[in-house]
């Protein structure tokens, strides 16, 4: 926790003085404006790496990272605010080395793209991050796809120096949900996770640029103004990256045992307990669907496998009503399979997709000669 106010503090620290060092400073022509990329980290909020501004000036002995991925864990009712799709992100600056002292430390590698501009353009952007960190605008409101740390990179260097990223990059054929199941191979629950909250939208095809490494290469492929390349120069200023070995825990098989158990056990109170925490989970996603400005999370066809109806099934003991309820839940899930048969993550939901459908099925027989 001190730790924390300790960072925080720096940060503000850092930002009044380039504040006051910026208000004044013209960039000299030795400046350079370049986009740093991350490689992807363990934790949940790293998984799809990171993206941030570098401003160098030799000249003038001005070397800072404007980066627009912060946010505050101590914010009353974080997690809510962040599921709500309210929770405020802000634009911080750092200088470049303890910038990279982080990324070093968690072995992150990070790639540096020295953009082709003008002095003008230079100077521009450079202002507009200083007047961005002066006003309210250094804060925005977080957008799984729509507005992140990469989109509000990209979406600056278009406006202010009238950039236009190429979109011939890896993916641009794919779906959102596609490309973002390419990141998550080597992390099952996460990858399980998102693809169970995540609803329609992010099976649209591929119309923004929203993740670092795509942002790094379009970057790559794209022209500045004068229709000459837009990267001068490619370094990798640290070529570590996070080993994802195989875990015991995080993978598919954990979960066929897990689920392989409460069918090989057919024990009534088992099931039940089954039940109620699928019908949880459906709960927890219809109620996302119209408590959150997360368009991602809208218009969620998993809830036709976590069935919220499945919470009342331990609670009925009317043959007749439990057979309709059945019968509707394995309708919808056998739906559900015929919808999702082409979607990339159908392989990971397909051993809870079994045991709905055989606990189900076993419980409608088990009422039908009682």
């Amino acid at each position: 926790m001190n730790g924390y106010y300790t960072k925080i503090t720096i940060l503000i620290f850092l930002i009044f003085s380039v504040k006051i060092f910026s208000q004044q400073l013209i960039l000299s022509e030795k400046a350079t404006v370049s986009v740093l990329t991350c490689d992807q980290g363990n934790q949940l909020h790293s998984l799809f790496g990171h993206t941030a501004i570098r401003i160098n000036d030799p000249v003038a002995g001005f070397d800072a990272v404007y980066n627009f991925g912060y946010f505050d864990f101590n914010t009353p009712n974080f997690y809510l605010k962040f599921v709500k799709g309210d929770m405020k992100y802000f634009v911080a600056v750092d200088s470049f080395e303890n910038f990279m002292t982080e990324y070093i430390y968690y072995n992150r590698g990070v790639y540096e793209q020295t953009l082709h501009l003008s002095d003008t353009e230079k100077q521009q952007i450079f202002q507009k991050l200083n007047l961005i960190l002066q006003s309210q605008d250094r804060f925005y409101t977080y957008k799984f796809i729509d507005r992140n740390c990469t989109t509000m990179v990209a979406d600056l260097l278009q406006k202010i120096a009238k950039l236009k990223f190429s979109r011939n990059i890896k993916g641009n054929n794919e779906t959102n949900r596609e490309i973002l199941y390419g990141y998550l191979s080597n992390h099952f629950y996460e990858n399980l996770g998102i693809n169970i909250i995540f609803g329609q939208k992010v099976d649209v095809k591929f119309d923004k640029i929203f993740l670092p490494l795509q942002l790094l290469e379009s970057i790559g492929k794209s022209k500045n103004t004068a229709n000459e390349k837009l990267v001068l120069d490619t370094k990798t200023l640290n070529n570590q990256s996070i080993q994802n070995d195989f875990s015991i825990w995080n993978n598919i098989y954990s979960l066929i045992i897990i689920l392989g158990l409460v069918v090989f056990l057919n024990n009534n109170k088992i099931n039940s307990i089954y039940f109620v925490m699928i019908g949880i989970i459906g709960i927890f996603l219809f109620s996302v669907s119209f408590y959150s400005f997360h368009e991602e999370v809208t218009m969620n066809y998993n809830i036709l496998l976590f069935n919220p109806l499945l919470i009342l099934i331990p609670f009925i003991s009317n043959n007749k009503i439990l057979r309709i309820l059945l019968t509707i839940i394995m309708a919808t899930i056998v739906i559900y399979l015929v919808y999702i048969i082409t979607k990339p993550f159908i392989l990971i939901v397909l051993p809870i997709i079994v045991t709905n459908l055989y606990i189900s099925l076993k419980k409608y027989n088990s009422r039908k000669t009682a």
